[in-house]
């Protein structure tokens, strides 16, 4: 019977996972694009304009997070990136807003109907008049979160190496900068640059992302199991989604704030995204924050929400339908 539970859970869900699949192998591969455009053109013509000026080469990226831009340098990863390199720039595609929000979003909605969405539409006593006991009904639901979340992430994955096969080699072609320069300097100066004749083939391999996955996936269930939690107390779907969605808000802003104000860093460990860093997994194989697993402990919030959802929905009294 737990079985055609999970089937029945997986079926519900199918139309969302689908399209939240097809949006991520999209963005990604969207993103191989966009790498290879800011790291192999735009990247080095300001590099060599700066060069050409005598200025030191991060200015250009010093001013583009300058005042507020440091709260997208802070959403993206910090100041420890340096995005002239091809892997550092992919690594940012895992942090992207679209990413973030997706994943969070899938979470919650799912989640948020796994006990209060079936109490709200009233089939949650048509559920149990079967001969399923309650702690079955948040096991298939763990079981499918085994299952959707991978999937998404491996989605994502697909979609950077369909990117990295439609785009080819990542070559710096400095014909154009010289053309550039050639225009407004001396041709003793632009040829005193030493620029490159031929063209400069940059390292770039997506095999590393996959590890990386796991925190995008340890982050989800974390995000799921809060919201399961929650809606092992509720009975209407849409104020549990509501109430997950603001203390996953407030989470993130915990995070960004103390990034950029060291007054609240404290806050910091306090949010899930906090333990989210696949940028040091992907670059460095750094799978900690100071003593802390990343993944691991994403896993724990997870499983101690499932762990609070089945608690809670095994003992409490279940409302009648409206």
């Amino acid at each position: 019977m737990t079985l055609i539970l999970i089937r029945k859970l997986l079926r519900d869900c199918r139309p969302a996972l689908i399209a939240v699949c097809l949006i991520l192998f999209l963005f990604s591969a969207l993103w191989v694009k966009i790498t290879q455009r800011v790291t192999a053109d735009i990247t080095p013509f300001f590099n060599t304009v700066a060069r050409v000026a005598n200025l030191p080469p991060k200015l250009f990226e010093d001013v583009l997070f300058k005042g507020p831009g440091k709260v997208s340098q802070a959403v993206l990863g910090g100041a420890d990136l340096r995005f002239e390199k091809p892997m550092d720039f992919l690594a940012v595609g895992l942090l992207h807003p679209v990413v973030i929000i997706l994943t969070g979003v899938w979470a919650i909605g799912r989640a948020g109907g796994a006990v209060a969405g079936e109490l709200d539409r009233g089939t949650m006593e048509l559920l149990l008049s079967q001969p399923i006991p309650r702690n079955r009904l948040i096991l298939a639901h763990l079981v499918v979160d085994a299952i959707v979340i991978p999937t998404i992430c491996l989605s994502f994955y697909a979609g950077t190496q369909f990117g990295l096969w439609v785009v080819g080699p990542f070559q710096i072609d400095y014909t154009t900068v010289r053309q550039a320069l050639g225009r407004e300097a001396p041709p003793a100066l632009v040829a005193s640059l030493g620029i490159p004749t031929e063209p400069e083939t940059l390292a770039i391999d997506g095999s590393p992302q996959l590890p990386a996955l796991s925190n995008l996936a340890a982050l989800a269930f974390a995000i799921s199991g809060i919201t399961i939690a929650l809606s092992a107390w509720g009975r209407s779907r849409w104020k549990v989604i509501g109430l997950a969605v603001l203390v996953i808000l407030i989470m993130f802003i915990a995070n960004v704030l103390g990034q950029l104000w060291d007054g609240v860093s404290f806050l910091r460990p306090f949010s899930v995204y906090y333990y989210y860093q696949p940028q040091k997994i992907m670059l460095r194989n750094e799978w900690s924050t100071g003593p802390v697993p990343v993944v691991g402990m994403l896993l724990v919030v997870g499983a101690v929400g499932y762990g609070i959802a089945l608690r809670v929905f095994t003992k409490r009294d279940l409302p009648a339908p409206l």
